[in-house]
């Protein structure tokens, strides 16, 4: 079998997220309350590539940056 599985990138995904929030407008006050995530220190780990985003979340910032959820998880510009 000659498939390899992506790997998931915390830091990866940090700065595809901000680069998505910066061609949108976006500041991480704006996507806290989008989501409703009680703090917005939630967003900014996401985006140092502290933590990850839940599935339920990235499904959500998927529609909020209008692109699909493997583009915001492995950067794949062209889907």
């Amino acid at each position: 079998m000659d498939f390899e599985y992506p790997v998931i990138d915390k830091k990866k995904i940090g700065s595809t997220l901000k680069r998505y929030m910066q061609e949108r407008g976006l500041t991480a006050r704006d996507v806290q309350e989008y989501l409703g995530l009680a703090c917005v220190q939630t967003v900014y780990r996401w985006m140092a590539g502290v933590s990850v985003p839940t599935v339920d979340n990235l499904y959500a910032l998927s529609r909020l940056m209008h692109v699909p959820i493997d583009a915001l998880i492995f950067d794949i510009k062209n889907l």
